[in-house]
């Protein structure tokens, strides 16, 4: 990729502004979507909780609650991680989560890989708790209202959600735990990744 993907959103904009396609109300009229705005105000919530180390202390609760069995830490860190990614954005949820489940992954001398994959599914799935979660669910809100119709609850969809959440701890801890990869990996996982090292945007 040459230029970035948000930099070609606003060249096509600027571009379609510049040919007369759009008039300069309809060009801007982005900034004003709600789904625009709300999606903006996640990311800003989601950095905030990380910057002020709340997500941090939930993830150490987490990890002090999951114990050492199997089972109980994986259910604890799907449905955590459901829940955390309801509120804000999904790849900020893993990567907070990923630190703290190679730890709960060495202390309980389980391999990795049986629980990363959870908790990227985890991670997934709880974007469909709230509508907040993703911006497609926004998107058709705001499409609903176009068409006269009432918009959805922030927590409409999460009878579906819950639903799919407690379906896919079932299955991991069922089917999903044989099918899972086995792999102990290097003893410096933690500092392999660098974690506290790389940035993301």
């Amino acid at each position: 990729k040459w230029v970035r993907n948000d930099l070609v959103a606003i060249f096509i904009i600027v571009a379609l502004y510049a040919t007369r396609i759009l008039s300069s109300e309809e060009a801007l009229s982005g900034f004003s979507s709600e789904p625009a705005l709300v999606v903006a105000g996640i990311f800003v919530l989601s950095g905030a909780l990380h910057a002020t180390g709340v997500t941090d202390s939930f993830a150490s609760i987490i990890g002090r609650v999951a114990g050492r069995g199997y089972s109980v830490i994986t259910a604890v860190l799907m449905a955590s991680v459901s829940v955390l990614s309801a509120f804000s954005h999904h790849v900020t949820t893993t990567a907070i989560m990923v630190p703290v489940t190679l730890t709960i992954a060495k202390q309980s001398q389980i391999a990795p890989s049986k629980l990363l994959m959870p908790i990227s599914f985890a991670a997934s799935l709880g974007t469909t708790l709230a509508i907040i979660g993703a911006p497609a669910f926004l998107l058709a809100s705001a499409v609903l209202q176009t068409f006269g119709r009432p918009p959805l609850g922030v927590f409409s969809i999460a009878p579906i959600g819950v639903a799919l959440c407690i379906t896919a701890i079932i299955f991991v801890l069922t089917i999903g735990r044989y099918l899972l990869p086995d792999r102990a990996g290097n003893s410096g996982d933690s500092e392999y990744f660098r974690l506290d090292e790389y940035l993301t945007e």
